[in-house]
Parts: structure tokens; C-alpha cells; sequence
């Protein structure tokens, strides 16, 4: 290459000094021809002319000789500086558009690198979109970083040290360009982004789907549409602005790539790091002028790094048949592009779907909580309604109860009532005709005899008392505990009234008939007392068990009709008797 260049430099000033040389015998004959000069005057004088011009113009005829000779020497000299000025030098003549295949050898050692995985390819999410590719959701993952070290460690053991390192401005290639500058101790003057020449080719309406199926669809159609050149196989657009590219629209922006580092470097160990596997296989494509067809064959794999690509080395590696693993690989694309381009409108967006289903969860889970929250409503309020159900419930019970309790008291007191009016006018009555009888008998003791009169009262105190309990006994069955201490109280009052009125009878037999009506004045006397006794206590046991009643019976009607009874029985008793 030095010898070439040499030759055609001594080439190239030979031809500068012969065209000089020229130059100057031209411009030597042309001053010193007096035709020239007369033929010049000539056409100024006709010029003046038409103007209305009457200066003479042929001072020219006679120009000094020295003036011809000033101008031959410095149009000499202009001349030879352009040629030496614009002769070719080695430096320039590399210099420039680089053109594919690179068979000739370039300035640079371009080393080629992948980055390490990054958390969306972790995920399984292929991201295209230019606008996206410095988002941290597609910074290096813990294995990317694994991948990317074990890449330096395979470097240092080449001894390759990069001078230069150029980056995509995706997020992953960033951390990749951090670590492998770490690992170096580059510079960050010489950690050189690259703003878009690096980037991936976008997929357009596919971007963001699902990575393994995606990209095995678009290698297949790449090997079946792109052709030689990659101007087939198009991806459906997108809304979002992702780009549709082919093979060829990204061979545009690597065949600047790497005329800009020819340019601006030289004798440099440049180390390209890409965000995607089909960019590195693309550039060696180019360089050792492989049908882009089948760039894929060569792509890269995630924290993979090759050396020293070059022409030779891509034709080293790339073999005229694919692997069996590539053709798997094609097949199942095959299957995947059809299925795609058969459903062009099935969501794939995995954003999109996460995004749904994330949507779909949150919505199941409010729904889980408003259920919940109208179970816990509903319980509340069946508890509520139990607990008021018993509320009336109990309160039902009790005011049963009270009505209950308020009946037997009230079926007490009447029947206490009933048995102490009963019991009351029973020993009234009595009272008033053992009484009646004591007087009657007294009265008319000189008509009956005595031991008439005894007979008499004692039969009718017999039938009395024997009356007087079989009562009580009736009572004493259908009465409560209260009711029945009444009736009780009762019979023992009224047994003490009897027998003091049979004590009464029996001492009418010793006495005089004076004695006997004193005697039975005073019996009469003791009767009635017993009587008021006996009603006052009654009384004061009914108004214990019936309280505060204020409508209770004095006893007088029923004393009342007692003594009517009575005198209409004394009425008929001396008929009777006679």
C-alpha cells in the first residue's frame, strides 16, 4: 500500500509540473503576440464607440514588456502552489465513505459486542422503539452483567485492551459501556455514545411482542423476503411511532457508523457495543460482502463479543450452508409470521397485555373487596335484625310474662276476693244465725224447751261448720299458695267463731233464763267482735297481695244482705218450727 502510494504521489507531481510548464509558455506567447494586443484594442475601441465613448484605448498597444513578464511569473507560481497544495498524501487517501465489502484492509481493529440481557429481554419483551431504548425498564439485568464481565475476562486473556469504545444510547448498552470501561480503566473521553447509528432495527406494529416467537417471525421473513440486498420484508406499521424498517434502512445508518469512525480515528482498538444481536451480524455482513439474507446466521448473542472483524474473519466464519439449529429456527418463524400476519389485529403488545391483565387483577381484587365489604353489610345487618329479633323477642317473653304474672295475680285476687267474700258471708251469715238463733232462743225460751233449743243450735252450728269446710276444701284446690294462706287464715277464724259460738250454746243449758240472755247479748257482742277481727285482718292480707286497690270492698253490702236474709229467715221460723 505505501509503494502504491508512492507511485501514484510521483505520478501526480510529474503531471502538476507538466501542466505548469504549460501553463507559463501559454501565457508567455499570448503577451508577447502583438496580433493579440491589436485584436484586444480593436474590440474596446468598438465598445467605446457604441457607448458614445471617444477615449482612446490604445494605450494597450503599448504595455511595458516588464508587466507581461510580472504576470507570467505570478501566474507560475499560482499554479504550482495549487499543485502542491492539492497533491495527494498518504493520510488523506484512506479517508472517506467507506465502501462494502471491506476487502481492502481498514484504519481501525473493530471489535463487535452485544450487550449483556437486559430486564426487558429477561421478561421476554422485544423493545425497537427509538423513544424507548433509554428507559431503565431496559437496563442491564444481574445475568447481563454476568455476561458482559465474563466478555472483559475473554478480552484480557486475547490481550485486546480497547482504546475506544462506542455505545448505543440504549439503556443496556450504557451499563454495558460502564462495566467494560471499569474493567479497562478507559476514560470517559474516550467512552464515545452514539446517538442513532446504533440502534436497533424497529419492528413497527410488532414492537413490544413477546421476543423469542417475534423474533424468530422476523428472521424467517428477512430469509424469505428480504433478498441480497434487504430491501424485502417490511414489518406492519405502528401507531405509536415505532418504525417499520427493512435490512436496508438500517444498512444506511451502520454504513455511516463506520465511515464516521474511519474519519475521526485511525490505528485505534474500537469496541462497538450494540443493543441487539441483528446490528453486529448486519456490519459484518456488510464488511465481507455476505447476501444480507442471511445476516441472521451470524447474530449475536446476548454479553457475546467477536475480535478483529474484518473480511476475512466474517468469510471464516460464515459457512455456505446454515446450521441445523438456524433452520429449526426458520421454521417455527415461518409458522409465527403466518400466524401474525393472519391476525393482524390480535393485541401482542406485552406493555399492553401486562397491562390488562394488571388491570384485570385490580379489578378482581375490588370486586373481592366490595363483595366482601357487602357480605360484612349484610351480615351486619342480619346480625342487627337478630339482635333486634331478640330484643322483641325478649321483650315479647317478658310483657307475656308481666301478662301472665298480672293474670294470676289478678285471677288471685279474684279468687281471693271471691273466696274472702264467700268465706266472709259465710261466717257473717253464721255468725248472725248462731247469733239470731241465741236470741230467738232466748227470746222464745219460754215456748221451747230447753234441750229443744240446744239441739237446735247445736244442729245448725254442725251444719254450718261441716258447710264451712267442705268450701274451704273446693277453694283450697283451685286457689294459688297466696289464696289458699287466706283461706286458711279464714278457716281458722271462722273455727274460732264457731267455737265460741258452741262454747257460747252449751253454757245456755246451766243458766237462768235472765243469765241466758245476758249471756247471749254478750255471745253476740263477742261474735261481732271476732267478725271485725277477722274482716280487719282479711283485709289487711288482701291489700298486702293486691297492693295499692283502691275500688276493695268494704263488707258492708254483704253485711247488709245478710241480716235481710236473716230477718226473713226469723220470719218464717216460728211457722216453721209450730
Amino acid at each position: 500500500s505505501l509503494l502504491q502510494a508512492s507511485h501514484a504521489s510521483t505520478i501526480c507531481y510529474i503531471v502538476i509540473l507538466l501542466s505548469w510548464g504549460v501553463n507559463s509558455s501559454l501565457c508567455l506567447i499570448i503577451n508577447r503576440n502583438p496580433r493579440f494586443h491589436r485584436r484586444r484594442a480593436t474590440l474596446v475601441h468598438s465598445s467605446s464607440v457604441s457607448d458614445g465613448t471617444h477615449e482612446d484605448h490604445y494605450e494597450a498597444l503599448s504595455e511595458p514588456v516588464e508587466n507581461s513578464r510580472r504576470t507570467f511569473v505570478k501566474n507560475g507560481l499560482i499554479t504550482l502552489s495549487a499543485a502542491i497544495t492539492a497533491g495527494p498524501s498518504f493520510s488523506a487517501s484512506a479517508r472517506g465513505l467507506v465502501r462494502f465489502p471491506c476487502e481492502k484492509a481498514l484504519l481501525n481493529t473493530y471489535h463487535f459486542m452485544r450487550a449483556g440481557s437486559s430486564l426487558l429481554e429477561i421478561e421476554d419483551v422485544l423493545s425497537t422503539n427509538p423513544l424507548f431504548l433509554t428507559n431503565r425498564e431496559a437496563a442491564l439485568s444481574d445475568k447481563g452483567e454476568d455476561e458482559v464481565r465474563r466478555a472483559c475476562r475473554l478480552l484480557k486473556e486475547a490481550g485486546i485492551a480497547p482504546s475506544i469504545v462506542r455505545y448505543s444510547l440504549a439503556a443496556s448498552s450504557i451499563d454495558t459501556a460502564n462495566i467494560v470501561g471499569a474493567e479497562f480503566n478507559i476514560g470517559r473521553d474516550r467512552l464515545v455514545p452514539e446517538f442513532n447509528y446504533m440502534d436497533p432495527r424497529a419492528i413497527g406494529g410488532w414492537d413490544f411482542s413477546p421476543k423469542n416467537s417475534t423474533e424468530e417471525a422476523v428472521w424467517a421473513m428477512d430469509t424469505d423476503e428480504a433478498g441480497p440486498s434487504g430491501t424485502g420484508g417490511r414489518p406492519p406499521p405502528n401507531e405509536d411511532g415505532t418504525p417499520a424498517e427493512t435490512l436496508s434502512d438500517q444498512v444506511v445508518r451502520l454504513t455511516n457508523l463506520l465511515s464516521v469512525l474511519e474519519t475521526l480515528y485511525s490505528g485505534d482498538e474500537i469496541l462497538l457495543v450494540f443493543p441487539d444481536g441483528t446490528g453486529p451480524a448486519l456490519l459484518s455482513c456488510l464488511i465481507g460482502g455476505m447476501p444480507l439474507n442471511r445476516v441472521h446466521e451470524l447474530n449475536f448473542q446476548s454479553g457475546e463479543i467477536r475480535q478483529n472483524v474484518d473480511y476475512s474473519s466474517v468469510n471464516a466464519i460464515a459457512t455456505s450452508l446454515p446450521p441445523p439449529y438456524y433452520s429449526e429456527i426458520i421454521q417455527r418463524g415461518r409458522r409465527e409470521l403466518r400466524q401474525l400476519r393472519d391476525n393482524p389485529d390480535e393485541d401482542r403488545n406485552v406493555k399492553d397485555l401486562k397491562f390488562e391483565e394488571e388491570r384485570a387483577v385490580v379489578e378482581a381484587q375490588r370486586k373481592e373487596r366490595q363483595e366482601l365489604k357487602e357480605r360484612e353489610e349484610r351480615q351486619h345487618e342480619l346480625e342487627r335484625r337478630q339482635k333486634l329479633d331478640d330484643e322483641r323477642r325478649i321483650k315479647e317473653e317478658q310483657r307475656k310474662e308481666r301478662q301472665i304474672q298480672a293474670q294470676k295475680r289478678k285471677a288471685a285476687r279474684k279468687i281471693a276476693r271471691q273466696s274472702q267474700d264467700d268465706v266472709t258471708s259465710n261466717i257473717g251469715a253464721t255468725g248472725l244465725a248462731v247469733a239470731g238463733g241465741v236470741l230467738l232462743a232466748a227470746s222464745s225460751g219460754l215456748v221451747n224447751s230447753k234441750g229443744t233449743a240446744v239441739v237446735d243450735a247445736d244442729a245448725d252450728a254442725d251444719q254450718i261448720e261441716v258447710r264451712l269446710f267442705d268450701e274451704a276444701n273446693a277453694y283450697r284446690e283451685n286457689v294459688d299458695d297466696e289464696a289458699t294462706d287466706d283461706v286458711v287464715g279464714v278457716q281458722l277464724a271462722t273455727s274460732s267463731i264457731l267455737a265460741d259460738s258452741n262454747g257460747s250454746a252449751a253454757d245456755i243449758d246451766n243458766t237462768s233464763p235472765d243469765q241466758k240472755e245476758t249471756q247471749n247479748t254478750d255471745a253476740d257482742d263477742a261474735v261481732v267482735r271476732k267478725l271485725d277481727l277477722s274482716v280487719s285482718t282479711d283485709n289487711d292480707d288482701s291489700e298486702t297481695i293486691l297492693g295499692d286497690e283502691d275500688s276493695y270492698d268494704d263488707w258492708g253490702d254483704a253485711w247488709l244482705g245478710t241480716i235481710s236474709e236473716i230477718m226473713n229467715d226469723d220470719t218464717d221460723m216460728p211457722s216453721t218450727r209450730n
